[in-house]
């Protein structure tokens, strides 16, 4: 367990991390020619993509960037993440898109051209934004923040991400 008083916040944030793997592995079998593997992967990914990492995303828009607004004592020192966001949701967006045509033609390996600069891309982009996050804001939030502040931000973040996911 992470000592620090932000420990129970990256706690939080980790839960993102395993399915980033997802979107990889999606990406790989899209490629392939195995369509249940391939359609397997898509829909694990789109649960991911769906049911996690863009409502932690909407979550992090009303907790983590408000308290980093208020630690820096400025209005939108999050803005070019918020803009991360959106390429996010743009690009889940186009995800479903793609894999709905391919549910339809019932051949997802046939859309892999399509199908796996979206997943990678995703991966990347998440992975990035997650990272760069952890790296900038969890010391200095750790070095600002209380305990309960911390806890306070836990608990917001995981019920508006559970409301986002619950649609």
């Amino acid at each position: 367990m992470d000592e620090r008083v932000i420990g129970p916040y990256r706690e939080w944030r980790m839960s993102l991390r395993p399915g980033l793997q997802a979107l990889a592995k999606a990406g790989a079998a899209a490629g392939g020619g195995d369509e249940p593997a391939a359609r397997a992967a898509l829909a694990e990914a789109l649960r991911y993509v769906d049911g996690l990492l863009l409502p932690a995303s909407e979550a992090e828009e009303f907790t983590l960037f408000p308290t980093i607004d208020g630690v820096f004592g400025v209005t939108g020192a999050c803005e070019p993440l918020k803009l991360q966001h959106e390429a996010l949701r743009e690009m889940a967006s186009d995800l479903r898109k793609v894999a709905a045509a391919a549910e339809k033609d019932g051949d997802t390996c046939a859309y892999g051209r399509y199908l796996q600069p979206l997943l990678f891309g995703l991966y990347g982009l998440a992975r990035a934004h997650l990272e760069s996050e952890d790296a900038a804001f969890l010391p200095l939030l750790d070095a600002h923040l209380s305990e309960s502040q911390v806890n306070v931000l836990v608990e917001n973040s995981e019920r508006i991400a559970a409301a986002k996911a619950a649609g």
